[in-house]
């Protein structure tokens, strides 16, 4: 055996003596494509500073590297389940990983960005209980919140009749006159936020699920609206004078960033000719009234699941 070889193995292992031990893995916690994972830095450093430590994935193999804990690992999957390991580093390389984290599954939180602005939850557009699509709701930044008339008459508008395909609801009532006669299905249409220009006038059951997942207050529900087959999960009750509750998300409360003034607010959904379905976002309550009127818009766009 040469002395280069011989020099080489003892090398080799006298630097593995000096790589760090294992991190003490702590708690992976996840959010909206992504985890936070924390951990413990190891006793025995090696005899040299750790210079970063690397979280990794399973599965997928996908990584995050940072100089202590916790350490955000992003481009996870929404809906897999992932364990994490970690490692530390220092100038005489990578030590032994650490023991598997908890499991975790990313997923999207109500008010979380999305898509030029915030998720509000899902509907089902078949009414069966399983999300087709998630609802993102335009920023206050945009021009929301502003009260239009939804028609400047009270005749009646050919099609706009969905309590649910806001979309197609939006289509027909701008083929049916100009941004005059029909204020607030324009100002949606007409938006292009984040590169986003498929925004669009909400249908009642659409505006119903970003109230109950996104209320601003903490007032008492009205319990006579509430029912929704195309919200996930399908409601067949109206709301009890607690459910729902203020949303959890702190920019969607009073006074935050991008909450629902406690006003009454259209939805694009014709109820007879001459009258359209609103929602009052203090309290819930659903009430047909004429088309004459200005409330309150707050536009919305789908991403399919």
């Amino acid at each position: 055996m040469s002395f280069r070889y011989q020099a080489g193995i003892l090398s080799a292992f006298y630097n593995g003596l000096k790589v760090p031990n294992a991190p003490t893995i702590g708690t992976a916690t996840g959010g909206n494509a992504q985890a936070s994972v924390a951990f413990t830095a190891p006793a025995n450093t090696g005899g040299s500073v750790i210079t970063s430590y690397t979280v990794t994935s399973s599965p997928g193999g996908i990584t995050g590297t940072g100089a202590s804990s916790p350490i955000v690992v992003t481009g996870l999957a929404n809906g897999t389940a992932y364990t994490f390991t970690v490692v530390a580093t220092n100038i005489y390389g990578a030590g032994p990983s650490s023991a598997a984290s908890n499991s975790v599954t990313p997923a999207l939180a109500i008010g979380d960005a999305l898509g030029g602005g915030f998720y509000a939850g899902q509907i089902s557009t078949t009414g069966n209980g399983v999300a087709t699509h998630n609802l993102v709701v335009a920023p206050v930044t945009s021009g929301q919140n502003a009260s239009l008339l939804w028609k400047n008459t009270t005749s009646a508008t050919p099609g706009a009749a969905s309590v649910i395909n806001g979309p197609q609801n939006t289509a027909d009532i701008v083929a049916a006159g100009n941004s005059t006669v029909f204020p607030a299905a324009h100002f949606c249409n007409n938006l292009v936020i984040g590169g986003f220009s498929d925004w669009y006038f909400p249908a009642r059951n659409e505006l119903e699920v970003c109230y109950y997942n996104l209320k601003p207050t903490t007032t008492s529900n009205n319990t006579s609206s509430g029912t929704n087959t195309n919200a996930v999960p399908s409601r067949g009750s109206n709301y009890t004078a607690g459910t729902p509750a203020q949303t959890s998300a702190a920019a969607f409360q009073s006074t935050g960033a991008e909450d629902f003034a406690a006003v009454t607010y259209w939805s694009s959904t014709q109820t007879s000719p001459g009258n359209g379905l609103r929602q009052y976002f203090a309290y819930g309550y659903q009430l047909s009234l004429s088309v004459n009127a200005s409330f309150s818009v707050r536009a919305i766009r789908r991403v399919a699941v």
